[in-house]
């Protein structure tokens, strides 16, 4: 029996605080929601622009558009 999953994968494509404009697989556009911890975070911020530069596809919740605290493995 299959599970419908949550998680979405997507690309940086865009990257000004204090927004993130992502791609998912399908071509669509979204921004992504950030907690007050990653908005004030510098080095969240630089990471992200090196993510866009490097075209690293991320998980998100397909739900809430929010970066997943762990890794495709664990879903």
């Amino acid at each position: 029996m299959l599970t419908k999953s949550n998680v979405i994968s997507v690309q940086i494509r865009k990257v000004f605080y204090p927004f993130i404009i992502a791609r998912d697989s399908n071509g669509h556009y979204l921004y992504l929601n950030l907690n007050m911890a990653e908005r004030k975070d510098t080095v969240f911020w630089e990471i992200m622009l090196k993510i866009a530069e490097a075209d690293l596809w991320l998980p998100i919740d397909k739900d809430s558009y929010q970066l997943l605290e762990y890794d495709w493995l664990e879903v």
